[in-house]
C-alpha cells in the first residue's frame, strides 16, 4: 500500500517502521489502561512478600466478574495523592469487623494468622476507631509488614471503595530471582 504513495524504497520503509512502531505504542497503551499495568513496589509495607524495587504486574480486569477477596493483593491509588499507588493485601470485606487488640489484628472476633503478615503482636491502631467495621462495595486493606505500613489502620486510607481499586497484583516480573505468581 505504501508502494503506491511513496516511491522511495528507503522513505518507504522509514514510514513502515514508523507506522510498526506507532501501532506498538498504540497497543501498549491499550493494554497499560485497560488489561495489565505494570507498577514498582514503593517501600516496605510487603514486606516479606514483596520488596522496594520489586516490579510487578496488576490485572486490571481480576475483579471484571468477582469482587476482591480475602488475602488478594491488589493496588489502588493513595487517597492523600492520586499520583501514587499504594499495594497491599485484603483483610477484610464488606460488613467485616476489624479490631486490633493487645498488637494481634482480629476479624469478626477471629485473630489473623497468616504466615505473611510479620509484626503481629506489635500492630498498633493507627488513626482509625476500632472497631471497625467495613463499608459496604468496600475492603480493609494492610501491608504484610503490620509495623510499618500506611493501611486501612489510618484514616486517610479506611476503607477503599472497590470502584477504586485499580487491579490484583499477581505476578513478579522482576528482580528475576524472584520471578513468578505472588500469592
Amino acid at each position: 500500500m505504501l508502494k503506491k504513495w511513496i516511491s522511495d524504497p528507503t522513505l518507504r520503509s522509514v514510514a513502515e517502521w514508523a507506522i510498526a512502531i506507532a501501532l506498538a505504542f498504540f497497543a501498549y497503551l491499550l493494554l497499560d489502561s485497560f488489561v495489565v499495568k505494570s507498577a514498582r513496589i514503593q517501600g516496605p509495607s510487603m514486606e516479606s512478600t514483596l520488596y522496594h524495587g520489586d516490579r510487578v504486574f496488576v490485572n486490571r480486569l481480576a475483579f471484571t466478574f468477582r469482587p476482591p477477596q480475602l488475602g488478594d493483593i491488589i493496588a489502588f491509588p493513595n487517597p492523600v495523592n492520586f499520583e501514587e499507588n499504594f499495594i497491599k493485601r485484603v483483610a477484610g470485606l464488606p460488613g467485616d469487623v476489624m479490631d486490633i487488640v493487645a498488637g494481634y489484628v482480629y476479624r469478626n472476633g477471629q485473630r489473623l494468622e497468616y504466615s505473611y503478615l510479620t509484626g503481629q503482636g506489635n500492630a498498633f491502631s493507627g488513626t482509625t476507631t476500632f472497631p471497625f467495621i467495613v463499608a459496604e462495595n468496600s475492603v480493609f486493606v494492610l501491608g504484610d509488614n503490620l509495623m510499618i505500613s500506611q493501611d486501612s489502620r489510618f484514616a486517610e486510607v479506611g476503607n477503599v471503595n472497590q470502584g477504586y481499586i485499580i487491579g490484583r497484583v499477581g505476578f513478579r516480573w522482576l528482580p528475576l530471582s524472584g520471578l513468578g505468581r505472588i500469592n
